[in-house]
């Protein structure tokens, strides 16, 4: 699954100013609402607090994957922002966050939920992404890139 599929380029924020882990719940399900992912942001923040009560969806290197599957998604969605500030976010590795990769999908996608997941971790391993999502400053450019990168690793 490529992550272009599901992020546009109005959907990379650079230098976000959130202070906490809900702050950037809150900010991520206002994007999903905003995009028609979903037609409540309250529901969808819900849903990706109830996750993070199971276990933190911080994966360690300074990355952040908050993630739910909603009764009220209407599609799958993804997210992406660079921080201003790293922030604790109870990450794996006990290091704060910087980068975050959010999504949401129909509770009905439990599939697709997966797959867009290991899309996702499969991009975040790759060090060129995680340079130019920490370096680039603009989200036209910094898309373009995700975009290539993708077809590349499709190849190997």
């Amino acid at each position: 699954m490529r992550l272009c599929e599901r992020l546009g380029a109005e959907q990379i924020f650079l230098d976000v100013p959130l202070a906490n882990k809900e702050d950037v719940l809150r900010f991520a399900a206002g994007v999903f609402e905003k995009i028609g992912a979903t037609g409540d942001a309250e529901a969808a923040y819900g849903s990706m607090r109830k996750r993070e009560e199971v276990m933190s969806t911080g994966i360690g290197d300074g990355i952040g994957i908050p993630h739910a599957a909603a009764a009220g998604a209407n599609r799958a969605a993804v997210c992406l922002f660079r921080l201003a500030e790293s922030i604790d976010f109870s990450a794996l590795d006990k290091k704060p966050v910087d980068v975050v990769l959010a999504m949401i999908v129909p509770d009905s996608e439990r599939m697709l939920h997966l797959q867009i997941l290991a899309g996702i971790a499969r991009l975040c391993r790759n060090p060129a992404f995680m340079q130019a999502v920490r370096t680039e400053n603009d989200s036209v450019k910094l898309w373009s890139l995700i975009c290539r990168l993708e077809e590349e690793m499709a190849f190997r």
